[in-house]
């Protein structure tokens, strides 16, 4: 073989180790959720096919042809992985935006929280706490207004509801103290759940809040007292759809 022939296997040796380099860049982020997935397949196949023809025509290409055609396929490798670094750069920052945005409702926007109070069980000298009332807050930076929060099963039955038209974050808890609560069944998953709106986007058919306090009861030895077993607060927006209609709606004056 004379000189440029091995130019030529050079060039082709140095080509192959910028494919597979790309190639391990491809499968790291087709592997993950780049919104170009599939325009980077497509331009990553056309290279291989590219190199395919390099290797199968390496002593019918002249050197100068396949100087060019090697600065050609080195110049497309390296747009390839500037395209790819700008796609990966604009997803974090589309990512990160929707962040801010979440952060900007969240921090503009009631909250509704619940808790259950306990008194102290005195008399048989347990340490155990009955149960007395729950208490629904409102820890937001802004007020919230038709709080409506009821006692729930998992068949959507409410035997107990309660109405507070605004409910700032300064207020003094609500108190909510569900009516023969004593009959609920101890095998029974229940629910006290609070809707309300946001006081600045009432009217502008925004989704409803809802917060959901699952827990369940254990019944004591003492006649009319329960033990309260409260699981983790859940939040949630709901649609017109999913709102729970506690009370019925009057319509509008004439």
């Amino acid at each position: 073989m004379n000189m440029s022939q091995y130019i030529q296997i050079i060039a082709v040796v140095i080509v192959s180790a910028i494919y597979i380099y790309g190639l391990f860049k491809v499968i790291k982020i087709t592997r993950g959720s780049s919104p170009n997935k599939w325009s980077i397949v497509i331009g990553f196949t056309t290279a291989t096919l590219l190199l395919i023809y390099l290797i199968l025509n390496t002593y019918i290409i002249g050197p100068a042809d396949f100087v060019q055609i090697v600065l050609l396929f080195g110049l497309v490798v390296v747009t390839g992985v500037y395209a790819m670094s700008a796609a990966r750069q604009a997803t974090a920052s589309v990512r990160m935006a929707e962040e801010m945005r979440e952060q900007r409702v969240m921090e503009s926007r009631p909250v509704i929280i619940q808790k259950s109070v306990h008194e102290k069980d005195i008399w048989e000298g347990s340490t155990k706490d009955y149960f007395s009332h729950f208490e629904i807050s409102n820890v937001g930076n802004t007020p919230a207004i038709e709080v409506e929060s009821s006692l729930m099963d998992n068949e959507g039955n409410r035997p107990h509801s309660i109405r507070q038209t605004y409910l700032r974050n300064d207020d003094p808890p609500i108190k909510f103290r569900p009516a023969n609560i004593v009959d609920l069944e101890e095998t029974t998953s229940y629910y006290l759940v609070s809707e309300y709106q946001n006081i600045f986007s009432y009217g502008l058919q925004k989704p409803l809040y809802q917060t959901r306090l699952p827990f369940k009861i254990s019944k004591s030895v003492q006649e009319g007292k329960i033990y309260m077993i409260a699981g983790e607060l859940e939040f949630k927006e709901a649609t017109e759809e999913e709102r729970i209609d506690a009370f019925s709606r009057r319509s509008k004056p004439k």
